[in-house]
């Protein structure tokens, strides 16, 4: 099959390495995915392990297309019966960037019209729309005149977990957080502490990549559950060997926040993870909070400024560079911001950064090190 991984920009470097143990083969990044090969068993276990896939999807046909009655022809002319019961269900999810189409939803509704109406003639009835859970997602991109359409793999995005808390305000995507922490060196075995923890997600993904599980080892279903072609003996040969190679890695992790809402919020996204046991949390403001470990890594999330008086955001990655000077030693620090001006400010020269984006906003995902020694070794930095 031909395949496409996608996920978050900044992150496709790491998508390929699980592609690549995965045992997917003609691997080509791209922007924001990966294009790649596989067979049934290969598929099912991108699903299954991957961190950092949003969504997976097999490609099933391209073609060009100048404006909507192009793309409604062609789209009529592939064999939807092939894949789809008359009496099965159906939704389009399209992505456009061409002069041709005036927006997106009106090219999903083209090419839907284009499946009923074959439908129809080929066999009198229809199959219905079902936006939630449908037997046949389809996932239509067009670029210029380049028409692609692909079925979705993966159903609801990988990214959703099943942990975050209905009421968390302004969360990191839990795909962000998982690729943040690969992209830092971390890995499980070393102390983490997540001391602005928010509703959690920093410390949810790490607790999950501790635990040994498979990323989705709790969800009930996939959307190629529901294809035509689906090998039931494919899929609980890997959910067996999935399960049989789980090897849990003792690591110490702590969360903690000053505000008893996140610290709530925090826990409940463990506990909804099956996690909890393995991780410390605590209501405590980060200037407080001493390490309690020889060495480990802190991860941050703070405000970016779009919600808080720019000069107090200022001062607030000031307190944390100080802090983290003075009571951090032989520790690696890392922070994801918007706000350029405001990183400069921790007074600490990073010795790596990652563009990312969280959302909309452009980010820089920024390693700081302090050394151990004297308190005037702890301002020296490593080059950029």
């Amino acid at each position: 099959m031909n395949l496409y991984l996608k996920t978050l920009a900044g992150l496709e470097s790491l998508a390929v390495e699980e592609l690549k143990e995965a045992g997917a083969s003609a691997i080509v990044p791209g922007r924001r995915g990966v294009a790649f090969e596989g067979d049934d068993k290969v598929l099912y276990k991108i699903c299954m392990h991957s961190r950092f896939a949003v969504r997976v999807l097999r490609f099933l046909t391209s073609f060009e297309a100048k404006n909507p009655d192009d793309l409604y022809r062609q789209g009529a002319r592939f064999a939807w019966e092939e894949l789809l019961d008359k009496e099965g269900t159906f939704v389009v999810d399209a992505t456009v960037n061409s002069e041709g189409f005036s927006h997106s939803h009106f090219a999903a509704l083209k090419l839907k019209d284009a499946i009923v109406d074959r439908f129809r003639g080929k066999t009198g009835m229809r199959p219905s729309i079902d936006k939630d859970r449908p037997d046949l997602r389809l996932n239509l991109h067009i670029a210029g005149e380049k028409v692609t359409i692909s079925v979705d793999a993966s159903g609801e995005q990988l990214s959703r977990r099943g942990y975050r808390p209905a009421s968390a305000k302004a969360p990191l995507n839990e795909v962000l957080a998982a690729g943040l922490l690969a992209l830092s060196g971390w890995r499980p075995g070393t102390p983490l502490y997540d001391p602005m923890c928010g509703s959690g997600t920093f410390s949810t993904e790490a607790a999950l990549w501790a635990s040994g599980l498979p990323i989705q080892a709790g969800r009930k279903h996939f959307a190629f559950m529901d294809w035509s072609d689906f090998d039931q003996d494919v899929w609980k040969e890997v959910r067996r060997e999935a399960m049989a190679s789980i090897q849990p890695v003792e690591t110490t992790i702590f969360a903690s926040d000053e505000h008893g809402g996140a610290v709530r919020q925090t826990m409940q996204s463990l506990e909804d993870a099956d996690v909890e046991s393995l991780v410390q949390v605590k209501q405590l403001d980060f200037f407080k909070l001493e390490p309690q470990t020889e060495g480990g890594f802190l991860v941050f999330n703070p405000p970016y400024g779009e919600r808080m008086d720019p000069g107090d955001v200022v001062g607030l990655y000031e307190q944390i560079g100080d802090r983290l000077k003075f009571h951090w030693s032989g520790f690696d620090a890392w922070i994801i911001s918007s706000n350029l001006e405001a990183l400069k400010r921790v007074g600490l020269r990073p010795h790596k950064r990652h563009p990312v984006f969280n959302g909309s906003l452009e980010c820089k995902w920024a390693g700081f090190s302090m050394y151990k020694g004297s308190k005037s070794d702890q301002f020296k930095t490593k080059p950029s």
